[in-house]
């Protein structure tokens, strides 16, 4: 694994969400399931812990910490399966079903489910449910909600999903809808950290624009698409994949604009030019699947992407893990 393909696998999705935990009452209905969550939880937080700290401290070129990163995908996708199954069998684990620390728990497995977009997308409409009958915690709503707008390349509403890895790398908010009124969103939803102060606490500074300025950015965001998509669409007719792939780059970083076949096409491209950001492929491809595109099976025999299996066989293999995953959890809708 190159260090490229390392930074997509961490940056996609080992993104860090830590959740404080609570203390949980005597009287849920399912004492050893809230405790079996809270014991998911705490595997969860000291190996991202301990995978902050190697990162911080620079190992990310090491073996170890390549092992290590292995491990927590591992994890991640043994945490996920299990998830699944407890949601299948006892619906979204309420304050009356688990307690108010293992429901917050629950939701951060969930959180970190990002091998599986389509079923974070599923739990959606679970967890809104629990919160509008008082049994879980709005801004655990609001989190998911963006993570799974982020995933699918739309804008995200509350602010809550950034590209800096919880301040591990440089980075900003992604493109947030009707952006002068995030922070009463956030306060609808009992965040009561400031959007401000929260970008602050990633490394990273933002201050909310004015309706004017707001318009203006969602402007210049449309443009930037309209423009950059229209060249990279006639550079790839052309075969001037490079050229393509450089536009279909900056295109879809156009969170609410970018189409599914954007997403494909630019993989395409940066796969047919053997692009130095190969890696950004991978996680094309994942928005593509996460959008419930189904063109996957077909886009394997395609020799279009020998490049990005040839250089990077985990994340490859990987992408066809997640697809798998999502096909059976579309299944389930």
């Amino acid at each position: 694994m190159n260090t490229t393909g390392l930074k997509f696998l961490t940056l996609l999705f080992l993104a860090l969400s830590f959740c404080p935990s609570y203390g949980q009452k005597s009287t849920v209905l399912q004492p050893e399931l809230a405790k079996e969550i809270k014991d998911m939880r705490d595997e969860d937080q000291k190996n991202r812990i301990k995978w902050s700290k190697m990162y911080q401290k620079g190992k990310f070129d090491s073996k170890k910490f390549k092992e290590f990163t292995k491990e927590l995908i591992a994890l991640d996708r043994q945490n996920t399966k299990r998830m699944r199954e407890i949601i299948e069998e006892y619906g979204w684990p309420s304050y009356e079903l688990v307690g108010e620390g293992p429901s917050n728990n629950a939701w951060l497995i969930v959180q970190h489910a990002d091998r599986n977009p389509a079923f974070q997308a599923r739990c959606l409409p679970l967890l809104k449910a629990a919160v509008d009958a008082g049994q879980a915690n709005p801004s655990n709503y609001a989190y998911l909600y963006d993570r799974v707008a982020v995933s699918k390349g739309e804008k995200q509403l509350y602010a809550t999903q950034s590209s800096s890895n919880n301040g591990l790398t440089e980075g900003n908010f992604y493109p947030i809808a009707r952006e002068d009124s995030v922070q009463i969103r956030r306060e609808a939803m009992n965040i009561s950290r400031s959007v401000e102060d929260y970008a602050a606490s990633m490394n990273f500074e933002y201050k909310i624009p004015d309706r004017k300025e707001a318009d203006q950015r969602a402007e210049k965001l449309k443009n930037e698409y309209d423009k950059h998509v229209a060249i990279a669409r006639e550079k790839f007719s052309n075969q001037e994949f490079e050229e393509s792939a450089d536009h279909y780059l900056i295109a879809t970083a156009a969170y609410g604009h970018v189409t599914t076949e954007d997403f494909v096409q630019a993989a395409k491209a940066l796969s047919l030019s053997e692009h130095e950001q190969i890696s950004q492929a991978t996680t094309l491809l994942t928005r593509a699947l996460a959008r419930g595109w189904n063109g996957f099976d077909v886009l394997i025999q395609d020799a279009s992407m020998d490049y990005l299996k040839s250089e990077l066989p985990g994340s490859w293999e990987d992408l066809k893990l997640v697809a798998e995953q999502i096909e059976i959890d579309l299944g389930k809708d």
